[in-house]
């Protein structure tokens, strides 16, 4: 679902796979649907990085604690294909999308 209102710049993201977010609808962006757990954001947030791509805006959704999550990754410029399949490889990652917007 996709929203927006006066407080907000622009249209938003909502509700995404069943779980809320509140995520911008522009630019680079890296869809990461996984497991809610400790350290997860911190691993797939840094690797970007070394790629010298930075992250504008994260946002992170969960249906509850240590379940379904859903991370998305607003970047100022594309990611590398191959940090998106090193982000696939993680242990509980089960989907990474990229998207231009």
């Amino acid at each position: 679902r996709v929203g927006g209102g006066p407080c907000q710049r622009g249209p938003r993201i909502g509700v995404m796979h069943g779980v809320w977010v509140d995520g911008p609808v522009e630019g680079h962006l890296r869809l990461t649907k996984h497991r809610d757990k400790p350290g997860r954001v911190g691993r797939v947030g840094t690797l970007p990085g070394g790629s010298d791509v930075n992250i504008s805006s994260m946002q992170v959704g969960r249906l509850h604690a240590r379940g379904a999550a859903l991370m998305i990754l607003t970047l100022d410029d594309p990611v590398p294909d191959a940090v998106r399949d090193q982000i696939a490889m993680f242990a509980d990652v089960e989907e990474v999308k990229t998207a231009r917007l």
